[in-house]
């Protein structure tokens, strides 16, 4: 045991140390002082402040900041064994209440050598900045004193939405679990959760005037996801179900749960004091599976079911149905203070509508033209419910498809439909980015490199809307995350990441100050048993700048790692601790086989970096389409074949242009040049339908009128063949001449064909 606490003890010595060093040294202020969001102002200054028990807090009860300040006592009780002192002391901590300070969550922090002032015109600008304060703090202090720098913060949030979500229907949290929850999102100035509490896996929220909801519509006999969990568990014990949530009912093991409305009043109270707002999501009129299984009246075709796609509906021309649901959300409303009330819309399985005689005689009836206007019918419906009560209303971006309302929140979540942005703010609706990737924390493929940096928005996006974007949220869906410990590995450290791109000014997110201020949050979380999961890995993430200028193309390099060592080869070969060492951006002139890796002991590290840059004949040269490209998947536009810039292993980051027929396009080198070769990149994903071109064909003409056909390209893999798969069709154009070069690529499966650039040299 002394052995323990003399390593502790070294530790914090080694820490301190470490602080001392920091403070001298020549990096930016804020990369010296790890506060996770980073603050919009720091100035950091010479000198120390020593925080003891005999630091006098000065506050004045008349400014009403009792829940920040029993907040921040019980943190400092745990640090220093007792709580701050009322009495004179040497040192004091003033908190005012000032109107200067404008915006409620804003604050300024002032350490001087004997005096920490913190000012706010709000409780949560208060909280916000006992939060920074805490974090300035070891998170395991083993000494009755606590020195912190000498500063000057000035701070305040770049959206009013920072927001997490929970899904606890697929698989159900303790209310233990939420309040740390509520706990982790407030550490980090995160102050909206979204509980997903109902979906076809269950119902976990206790309605009064239907107690059938929770006795039976909250367990659930094992289904295809707990078989999936149970499975992965005899690997992993983090995917095993948790055998409180576990019962037999006749004699067969059911899964499930719920919360009681007090037990959500009571976590609504305790989110209250930490400014973490609870916005109540109830699914519909899709994934109600949970509730029809009980009420089977509520769905068209009177049985809980599974459609073509997704799960049977409740009915929207069923007056039966809005009673329930107008039930339901008063009850709701009642337990979640919050002026939100997510009603989700999405993933509507419309056949059963479609099928309903019902449902065609009223659309008759009402000029209601499809079912998505139906679905929009309903959404109008419930949403005048819940405005005449003082609410707002939030849907998932699949609502957008019949029209609605410009009053309603839209969250976009469908990355691969890029023009949802763009149609929401047109359409006058306040816009939430959600989107799954990177912002669905549940996907093993999530990457804290992409949540702090992959664009959001495409380049079409009206910039003088952008006042309409009220914040980012990302989400942790549960189909299979049985566990606490395996959620908080999911979430952790990406929450973090997601904090400071919500609350930091874009002009001061920097990737590399991140990393660097990220160890000691790490080290914050452990304190608190948070079982996070994060290994830096040695993978380089390639960037290409096209210098139209001078005819060529920069290539820069991004890692987890502080400081690497990399080395690369532009010849394809292989590269050693004798090859080019990277020192920051390099160009290439025509082509280059680029290959790159970190380095450790004059050793390259896995993965290696492969990557084909040229810069060709058709770099910036406008290309005519004879068939569009699919409008979810523009990349850039009509300028994406020829801007020089490659895509990397997802056809969802922005540089793949996506097709769902034949791609024909025209090159125009806009004079006649002496071409010796053709090349072109395609994928293929079979999972999501991603299939290489049949063949591409490849045509010149001088005239534009009259084509010459000079190549035609095959490849030998199967349609069936699974796995990420890239296939470069090129071939030689014999030093023909030409001005125009036309490229067919046949969609010979029907799916989609994505493409990143076409080379012409």
């Amino acid at each position: 045991m002394a052995f323990h606490i003399s390593l502790l003890v070294l530790k914090h010595l080694l820490y301190f140390l470490g602080i001392c060093l920091l403070f001298s040294c020549s990096r930016p202020a804020r990369e010296q002082v790890s506060i996770i969001p980073a603050p919009a102002h720091l100035h950091l200054a010479g000198g120390e402040f020593v925080l003891d028990a005999e630091t006098q807090l000065i506050v004045s009860e008349a400014d009403g900041f009792q829940h920040e300040i029993d907040f921040f006592q019980s943190y400092i009780s745990e640090q220093l064994g007792e709580e701050l002192s009322f009495s004179e002391g040497r040192t004091s901590l003033e908190i005012l209440k000032s109107n200067e300070i404008e915006g409620e969550e804003s604050y300024a922090l002032s350490i001087q050598e004997h005096k920490i002032t913190l000012k706010a015109s709000h409780n949560k600008g208060v909280f916000y900045g006992l939060v920074s304060l805490i974090q300035l703090i070891p998170p395991s202090n083993s000494s009755k004193e606590i020195r912190l720098p000498v500063l000057e913060i000035s701070d305040q949030p770049t959206y009013e939405w920072r927001g997490m979500h929970l899904d606890v229907s697929r698989h159900f949290f303790s209310m233990d679990y939420l309040k740390r929850y509520v706990d982790l999102l407030a550490l980090y100035k995160l102050n909206k959760l979204h509980l997903h509490l109902t979906d076809d896996q269950g119902w976990r929220i206790e309605i009064k005037k239907y107690p059938q909801l929770t006795e039976q519509g909250a367990w659930r006999t094992f289904n295809d996801q707990d078989s999936i969990c149970i499975d992965k568990s005899m690997e992993d014990p983090r995917f095993a179900l948790d055998p409180n949530h576990i019962q037999v009912i006749d004699d067969q093991l059911h899964y499930g749960g719920y919360y009681t409305q007090e037990e959500l009043k009571d976590l609504v109270a305790y989110a209250g004091t930490r400014h973490v707002e609870i916005i109540p999501e109830i699914d519909m009129p899709g994934h109600m599976m949970a509730a029809i299984s009980v009420f089977p009246e509520l769905a068209c075709n009177g049985e809980a079911a599974w459609g073509e796609v997704f799960s049977t509906p409740l009915c929207p021309v069923n007056e039966e149905v809005y009673t329930f649901v107008e039930n339901v959300l008063t009850e709701v409303s009642e337990i979640f203070p919050s002026k939100y009330i997510h009603i989700g819309a999405d993933e509507v399985e419309k056949s059963t509508w479609e099928e309903s005689a019902a449902c065609n005689e009223f659309m008759l009836e009402n000029g209601i033209e499809d079912v998505d206007m139906l679905q929009s019918y309903f959404v109008k419906r419930v949403t005048n419910f819940l405005q005449a009560r003082g609410k707002e209303v939030v849907v998932w971006d699949d609502a957008l498809a019949g029209g609605i309302d410009a009053s309603l929140n839209v969250m976009y979540w469908r990355n691969w439909v890029a023009e949802v942005p763009d149609n929401v703010v047109k359409n006058g609706n306040d816009l939430i980015l959600t989107p799954g990737d990177p912002f669905y924390f549940s996907s093993p493929n999530s990457k804290l490199f992409d949540i702090y940096n992959k664009k959001l928005l495409g380049a079409k996006f009206p910039e003088e809307l952008s006042h309409q974007i009220k914040g980012l949220q990302a989400s942790l869906w549960t189909e299979t995350i049985p566990s606490e410990d395996l959620a908080d590995a999911m979430l952790f450290p990406n929450v973090l990441a997601l904090a400071e791109r919500a609350w930091s000014p874009a002009s001061i997110q920097d990737w590399d100050s991140f990393k660097r201020r990220l160890p000691s949050q790490l080290d914050r979380l452990e304190y608190m048993g948070v079982n996070y999961e994060y290994k830096q890995s040695n993978a380089l993430i390639p960037f290409m700048n096209v210098d139209l200028e001078n005819k060529r193309i920069g290539v820069s390099f991004e890692t987890d790692l502080n400081d690497p060592i990399i080395y690369y080869t532009t010849d394809g070969s292989m590269p050693s601790a004798a090859s080019n060492r990277y020192e920051g951006e390099f160009f290439v002139n025509g082509s280059a086989s680029i290959v790159a890796a970190v380095f450790e002991e004059g050793k390259a590290k896995e993965p290696i970096l492969r990557k084909q840059v040229d810069y060709h004949l058709a770099i910036g040269k406008p290309v005519v389409y004879h068939k569009a490209w699919n409008p979810s998947y523009p990349a850039g536009d009509a300028g994406s074949l020829t801007n020089g810039l490659r895509g990397g292993d997802s056809y969802n980051d922005g540089f793949w242009q996506g097709f769902t027929n034949d791609l024909d396009v025209v090159v125009d080198l806009e004079e006649v040049h002496d071409l010796s070769s053709f090349s072109a990149t395609f994928m293929q994903v079979i999972g999501p339908g991603v299939f290489l071109p049949g063949s591409v064909e490849v045509s010149i003409s001088g005239d534009g009128e009259t084509y010459e056909k000079v190549l035609t390209l095959n490849h030998p893999i199967s349609p069936e063949e699974k796995g990420l798969i890239f296939h470069h069709f090129d071939g030689s154009l014999e030093g023909k001449r030409a001005r125009y070069v036309q490229v067919v690529a046949k969609n010979t499966q029907s799916g989609f064909m994505f493409v990143d650039e076409l080379v012409i040299q």
